[in-house]
This record gives structure tokens, C-alpha cells and sequence, in this order.
């Protein structure tokens, strides 16, 4: 069941979320008081914040022809600079992340940059700034807030934790399978050239914060120049670590609240701090403004152009297929860590993976519109499926506004939202067609290693805690990172169709069998430890179908199931002599130390109650739908609390009618056409253990989606962009280009 709290702005479109914080300070500071400040500015301070932003934009300008240069891709500084200003204009629009790849990109295109190079480069970037100004934030606000302060902020988000369980589990994955190319990769990587580089970009991103802090506190001091300067630049540092957050665009509505909660510290007044904030948003749009459109409007013929200095160092190809890899598995790798930022209007979901996402997103939607090459699917038709998705989705939209109005679930969660899945469907995509037919696999590996550790960490840190560590307090349900048991079980069993679906290919080597067992064994005791009856219900089946079925190595599952059996005994004895010694904590459910409970009667007659009121809304409108949020606009009244449709086939019945289970049917036909041949046949070959976990993934997703709403869920998407991805069609593209 969804928590009604997080439902107001978990998918809200950023424009909207801007909107709504900005409105929200505005009101809560008096806008009237703001206006009046306003004027008392001083020019000169205004003056010098116009001069560190400009410093600053045209310094981005120069890292960004270092970071290209880095990438062995040689443009002159001309078309470098033209480059990053145009994706800061582009960011003015829309997303950051998007507009910043979208607008590059239209300048770099005409030398041989594609765009899975130039979103990789803007993620290359964006990680190194997180750290970098992170690192500023954590510094700034344990000087300003107290050392409580910035320890209660790491309980809620653990992101150490996080960065640590990431590295944990490239190690395991790139320990399970690494091939030629990652290993020729590292090394390259890790280079003493390339960490040398690396210190480089982050000198000039470290330089480049320096300036932007700089004019946050000459915005304070011109207000309040009573302000101590340590404490001025600490405030400065949390506020624009809070602006650079991927919430909405520009960073409007998060700097402003974050600057009422930080200068408020300082003794400065709302309408003050909120005044501050404004004209540092202004003045960066202003900069921004003047220079791109000076910039860009002379043709690029007025530059002076040395086509010799674009020449690289690496192939086309090469360079490509690394930045894909490379943007394809930091979705992988983080895809399971979500945490939730308290905001007034709610609580906002947020997903390590979902920045990568996008800028896959990106480039794959700017090969479709420059270069007139759309993704290459193996099932013939899959992009006109995925067009009539969108043009539902758009048409349930349009009927709902005419029922009740534009909704944020409707218009965030449902119809932008479909963007951001689009963008996991593309880094999988990315992933396969760069790397043949070790894609799908690799992925598989990547996601497995990541799970495990995931779920070794849960029962870890639960241990430690009934011992009296000061870890942070273990959730009532064993939920991973997810904030939903059945969320969390879900993307388990992604991994248990890759996991099973390539046992075979495992069982050929040295200790494959052992090695999937144990694996397997982690996630099938995490899956019983989620309490989801849903999760396990489609593991069992996904069991049976693998071992009866052909499609996955018997040995390795009989061995699984003792491994699990193994660990959830331990674990519940261990649990039964801390109870019996009274060392267990009052913070953990007494019943069990990992075990979540199952749903009670509550959960299945409210279950029951929304499939009922679906087929209530299908039979008003049979054919085409109720619309797109009516039923989560209704549900408060209906009962008590926000809540969804407890089974994707109603939902699209209810809110799309016969035209929507049309087209999920003929959806659902052409991929089981296509995957059933894997149940089929003795022999292993190239392309069974794609389609056989393509068979266990429909299957698992069909038994899910009965009882819960699941077509939302990420990880689905990625593992469905890289198990349907054609390989070889970057190997077609790169000799399209000359290579």
C-alpha cells in the first residue's frame, strides 16, 4: 500500500515542483516584503555578483574543453565554449541534465561526438560536482548547524553508506564476470595520466564553486553585512548544494527554501533570505542570456576552425562504446538506492539512477532527431509499441483534464514519468547494443552483485544494531533502499529471471554452479525476508519454470534453496537466543530480527475495495477509460487516503478502458512470441538465455502485477531495454560513420 504522505510530489514534473516550492516561500516570506528589498540592493554588489558568474560560466566553458580533450576528442576552444553555452541556455527550458546534453550537442554533432559520448561526459561531470560540492555542504553545515544537525541528515539519507555499497558491489560484479573490454577499460581508467586529469576537472569544478559561493555571499553581506564571513560561506555552501539537487529546473523553489532554513540560522530575516536567493537566480539567468546570445548567433563560419585538431587519439567507436558502458551500468549500479527528501508540499522520491537515466534518455533521443537513427530492437515494431504507449498515456491524460482537471499524479507520475522509464529502457539499450550478446549478461551480473550486497548489508546492520552499534535503525519491513517491501521484491526477482535464465552458461565453468547457488541462495532469502506474498508467490513459479522448464541449471537451484534455507534458519535461531537474552533493541519488531510480517486483513480488503471501484470506473467509460488520475483524485474519498489500483490490468482497464487492454495485450503477444521459443529445444545457443529470461521476466511481472500496480517500476524497464536491444547495431552506426 503507498503511504499517502508520499504521493502529493513523489513524480511531480520539476517545473511544477519549482512552481509550488517558490509560491510556498513566497507566501511564507511576504512577497510584498521581498518586492521592498528588492531596490535597497546595492549596484555595486549586484555588480560583482554579475562579475563571478560570468567568471564562473565562461570557466565551466574551459572545463568542459578539458574534460573533451581528456576523452581523447580535440575541438578547438571556439566550439568548445559555443558547446557549453548553449546547453546552459538549454537548461534554461528544461531540465539541467537534459537541456545541458540536448543543447551541446547541437553545437558538437558536426565532430563526430555522438551523443551517448556527450552524455557520458555530462555525467563524468555532474559526479565529480556532487562530490565536490557535497563535501562543501557536509563542511559548511556541520561549522553552521552542529555536528547533531548534519549526523540526523546521514541517518535519514545515508549517502556514505551508499557510496560504500555502490563500490562494494562494481567489485562483486566485476569479480563475477569481467570482461576483456571493462579490464582494458579499468586499466586505462586508472591510469597515472588519467587520475592526474581527474585532479584537473576537479581544481576547476573546486574553482568554479569558489566563484558561485562568492556571490551568494556578497548577496548576504549586501543585506546583512554584520554577517560573519565563515558563517556566510557556510550558509552558501549548503544552499547551493541543495539548488544543485535534480529536483526542479534551475534550482528555483529548492535554493529559495534551503536559503530561508540556512540564513534563517544566521538571524536573517525570510523575505531576506528569499530576497538573496532571487537575485542570484536572476543574475545567473541574465549572465547566461547575454553571453549565449551573443554567442550564438554568429554561424559558426565566423570561427576560426583547425579541422586537423579534432582528429582523436581513440576511434569513433571506441570512444563511443565506452561512454555508453560507462553510463549504462552507473544506472545498474545505483538503481537500487532511493531515499525520500521531506519537503512542505510531501515527500520527494528520489533515485540515484534517475540522472543517468535521463542523459541515456538524451542520447539515445538525440540519435533518433540528428542522426535520423532510431533504436534497433529485436522484436520487429517494438518502437511504434512503445509510440502507441505514449499516445495512450497522452489520450487517458487529455480525458481525465476534461473529467477533473490537470492532476500532479496524472501529469508528474504517470505521463512524465513515462519519460523517465523511457530513459531506463535506454540505458539498458545502451548497454546491449555496445557490448553484443555479453550485454544482457553483464547487466545481469552488474545487478546481481548489487542486490546481494544490498541485502547482505540489510541483515548486517540489523545484527549490529540489536548489539547496540550506532547504525542507522533498521526500517519494520526488510525493505532494502527501496522504501517499499514489495517494491524491493520485485527488483529481486529481476535479478532472480537474469540470475536463473544464464545459470546454464555459468554451469559450464569452474565453479559456476557454486557460485549461482550462493548468489541465488541471498536473494531468494531477501525475497522471504521482504514478507511480500506477491514476491514469493512469483518466485516459486519463476523457480519451477527454470528448473522444469529447461530454462536454468537444476543443480544451481536445488543449491539456492538450501542456501536460503540455511540463511533464514540461522538468522531466525539467532534471532530466538537474543530474544531469550533480552539483547535484542525495543527499535527492530520483537517477532523477528529480519522477518517482515505478512499484510494483514486490512491490506486485502482495501485490495479488494479498489478492484472493485476499477471495475465501476471501466463500466462508465468501456472503451476509452475513466481517464488518467481519476481514480487517485477520488480515492481520498473513497478511502480516507491516497491510494493506487492494487493490479496493473485494472489500472489500465479502469483509466484506459479496451483501447488501453488492447494495447498492453498486443504488447504483452508480441513479446511472449518472441521469448516463447526458449522453452523450447535442448541445446544452449547465443540467444535462448536472452529469451528465456525475457519468458521468466513476462511471467514474473504478469503473476506481480495482479495483485499490485508494477509497470512503473524501473528496474523492469532496464532489463527489458537490454534483453531486447538488437547487438551490433553501434558496430552498423560506427561504420556508417567511416569507421
Amino acid at each position: 500500500m503507498i503511504k499517502p504522505h508520499s504521493l502529493p510530489i513523489r513524480y511531480t514534473p520539476k517545473f511544477v515542483v519549482a512552481v509550488i516550492l517558490l509560491t510556498l516561500v513566497l507566501w511564507l516570506s511576504g512577497a510584498e516584503a521581498i518586492v521592498a528589498r528588492l531596490p535597497q540592493f546595492p549596484l555595486v554588489n549586484l555588480g560583482l555578483i554579475l562579475l563571478l558568474l560570468t567568471a564562473n560560466l565562461w570557466l565551466v566553458a574551459f572545463r568542459f574543453w578539458r574534460v573533451l580533450a581528456h576523452f581523447a576528442i580535440r575541438v578547438p576552444w571556439a566550439v568548445a565554449s559555443r558547446a557549453s553555452l548553449a546547453g546552459h541556455a538549454a537548461g534554461l527550458v528544461m531540465t539541467s541534465l537534459f537541456g545541458q546534453v540536448a543543447g551541446r550537442q547541437a553545437v558538437l554533432r558536426d565532430f563526430d561526438v555522438s551523443p551517448e559520448v556527450n552524455a557520458s561526459l555530462a555525467g563524468y561531470e555532474r559526479v565529480l560536482l556532487a562530490i565536490i560540492s557535497g563535501t562543501l555542504a557536509f563542511l559548511g553545515g556541520g561549522y553552521l548547524l552542529g555536528q547533531h544537525m548534519v549526523a540526523s541528515f546521514f541517518q535519514m539519507i545515508p549517502l556514505l553508506e551508499i557510496v560504500l555499497l555502490v563500490l562494494a558491489g562494481v567489485v562483486l560484479s566485476l569479480w563475477m564476470g569481467r570482461s576483456r573490454f571493462e579490464a582494458s577499460l579499468s586499466k586505462r581508467v586508472l591510469t597515472s595520466p588519467n587520475l592526474s586529469r581527474v585532479a584537473w576537472i576537479v581544481v576547476l569544478i573546486t574553482a568554479g564553486q569558489a566563484l558561485i559561493l562568492g556571490s551568494f555571499v556578497l548577496a548576504i553581506l549586501a543585506l546583512r553585512p554584520e554577517t560573519p564571513l565563515l558563517s556566510s560561506f557556510a550558509a552558501a555552501a549548503l544552499i547551493s548544494f541543495a539548488a544543485s539537487l535534480p529536483i526542479t529546473i534551475g534550482g528555483w523553489g529548492v535554493r529559495e527554501l534551503a536559503a530561508v532554513f540556512v540564513l534563517g540560522k544566521l538571524g536573517i530575516s525570510a523575505a531576506d533570505a528569499v530576497t538573496i536567493s532571487i537575485v542570484i537566480g536572476l543574475c545567473a539567468t541574465v549572465v547566461i542570456l547575454v553571453f549565449t546570445s551573443f554567442v550564438l548567433r554568429k554561424p559558426m563560419t565566423q570561427f576560426p576552425l583547425d579541422l586537423e585538431s579534432t582528429v582523436k587519439t581513440h576511434s569513433v567507436l571506441e570512444i563511443e562504446r565506452a561512454s555508453a558502458w560507462l553510463l549504462g551500468m552507473a544506472v545498474a549500479v545505483t538503481i537500487f538506492f532511493q531515499f525520500h527528501v521531506e519537503l512542505p508540499s510531501g515527500v520527494l522520491n528520489l533515485n540515484l539512477a534517475d540522472p543517468f537515466a535521463i542523459l541515456a534518455l538524451a542520447a539515445v533521443s538525440l540519435h533518433v532527431l540528428m542522426l535520423r537513427q532510431p533504436p534497433k530492437w529485436r522484436i520487429a515494431g517494438f518502437n511504434r509499441i512503445l509510440l502507441l504507449f505514449s499516445v495512450l498515456l497522452l489520450i487517458g491524460f487529455i480525458v481525465g483534464w476534461l473529467q477533473i482537471g490537470v492532476t500532479q499524479w496524472a501529469l508528474g507520475g504517470r505521463l512524465l514519468g513515462w519519460l523517465v522509464l523511457l530513459g531506463y529502457l535506454s540505458a539498458g539499450y545502451l548497454i546491449a547494443v555496445h557490448a553484443g550478446s555479453r550485454g544482457a549478461r553483464r547487466l545481469g551480473e552488474t545487478l546481481t552483485a548489487t542486490a546481494v550486497i544490498v541485502v547482505l548489508w540489510q541483515v548486517v546492520s540489523r545484527v549490529l544494531y540489536t548489539q547496540g552499534w550506532e547504525v542507522a535503525i533498521p526500517t519494520p519491513n526488510f525493505e532494502g533502499y527501496s522504501g517499499n517491501r514489495n517494491a524491493f521484491a520485485f527488483q529481486l526477482l529481476a535479478v532472480m529471471t537474469l540470475l536463473l535464465a544464464y545459470s546454464r552458461v555459468y554451469a559450464y565453468r569452474t565453479g559456476g554452479v557454486l557460485r549461482v547457488a550462493l548468489l541465488l541462495g541471498v536473494v531468494l532469502a531477501g525475497l522471504v525476508w521482504s514478507g511480500s506474498r506477491a514476491g514469493m508467490l512469483a518466485g516459486i513459479i519463476l523457480l519451477l519454470m527454470g528448473g522444469l522448464g529447461g530454462m536454468a541449471s537444476r543443480r544451481s537451484i536445488v543449491g539456492a534453496l538450501l542456501m536460503a534455507c540455511l540463511m533464514w534458519g540461522g538468522f531466525w535461531l539467532m534471532q530466538s537466543g537474543l530474544t531469550q537474552s533480552g539483547l535484542t533493541q525495543s527499535g527492530v519488531i520483537q517477532s523477528s530480527l529480519m522477518q517482515s510480517a505478512l499484510s494483514g486483513e486490512f491490506s486485502n480488503q482495501e485490495r479488494v475495495a479498489t478492484w472493485m471501484r476499477a471495475f465501476e470506473l471501466w463500466r462508465q467509460s468501456p472503451f476509452i477509460g475513466a481517464g488518467l488520475g481519476i481514480f487517485m483524485a477520488e480515492s481520498p474519498a473513497q478511502f480516507g487516503h491516497p491510494t493506487v489500483i492494487h493490479s496493473t490490468p485494472l489500472w489500465i482497464l479502469a483509466e484506459f478502458g479496451l483501447l488501453g487492454l488492447a494495447v498492453m495485450g498486443w504488447t504483452g503477444w508480441k513479446l511472449l512470441r518472441f521469448a516463447l521459443p526458449a522453452a523450447s529445444g535442448r541445446t544452449l545457443d547465443r540467444v535462448r538465455p536472452t529469451r528465456a529470461a525475457l519468458l521468466l521476466l513476462l511471467a514474473m511481472f504478469a503473476i506481480f502485477s495482479l495483485f499490485h500496480e508494477m509497470l512503473y517500476q524501473r528496474i523492469l524497464w532496464l532489463v527489458l531495454g537490454a534483453l531486447l536491444a538488437r547487438s551490433g547495431a553501434a558496430v552498423t552506426q560506427g561504420r556508417q560513420c567511416g569507421q
